[in-house]
């Protein structure tokens, strides 16, 4: 998100943190806060919920439940969810990067007004990349590691059994998804000028 204002050297986390607490208060570390829990609510119950559905839905039509079924069960509800919940993502991450103290409401009218309706699906296709993604390889490489740790280890139906598959899960879908956050953010962070001349019109930071 730095290169999105200017280019320049960029900072730690560290740096920013005391940097955005100092400037703007510790309000500024929850800004985006709204739609970030509204999103979480609607796509986290809607991610986590049609997994099991779809995957029952392949067991059905194709008498199976390997790797490859839990992977595209994953990806329909992630991409289900994400497309349904993207304008919420737009907020968050508007409001984040915004210089001016405005309210979701607020934030959501001066995109309707300046870049039209269109705007808070902007990103939609990486978001629903990324979340189907992060769905299929965090549900189906927890499945499989659940199943390989209790065959292949002591460990029984538990705590530890759980902890360990879902960092195996968490790593898995965090090193599948990272290039697609990326592209994402940069997306939603998109403005579109207004002022289109003979050239057309230019897309900016």
């Amino acid at each position: 998100m730095q290169l999105a204002g200017q280019r320049g050297n960029l900072v730690g986390m560290g740096t920013i943190f005391t940097q955005m607490v100092e400037a703007e208060g510790t309000r500024s570390l929850y800004l985006g806060l709204a739609p970030a829990l509204t999103r979480s609510v609607v796509y986290g119950g809607l991610r986590l919920g049609l997994y099991e559905p779809c995957k029952h839905v392949c067991s059905y039509a194709f008498g199976s439940t390997n790797f490859a079924f839990k992977f595209a069960s994953g990806v329909i509800a992630g991409g289900l969810a994400t497309a349904l919940t993207n304008p919420m993502e737009v907020l968050k991450v508007r409001l984040q990067m915004s210089k001016s103290s405005t309210s979701t409401i607020g934030e959501m009218r001066k995109v309707l007004a300046h870049e039209g309706f269109k705007a808070l699906w902007k990103g939609v296709g990486p978001a629903m990349a990324r979340a189907g993604c992060l769905t299929a390889s965090q549900m189906a490489t927890y499945d499989e590691a659940k199943q390989a740790l209790m065959k292949w280890t002591p460990l029984e139906e538990g705590f530890q059994l759980h902890l360990i598959s879902s960092c195996i899960a968490g790593t898995a879908g965090t090193l599948v998804t990272a290039p697609v956050d990326m592209i994402k953010t940069r997306l939603m962070l998109q403005r579109e000028s207004k002022g289109c001349g003979d050239r057309g019109c230019e897309i900016t930071l």
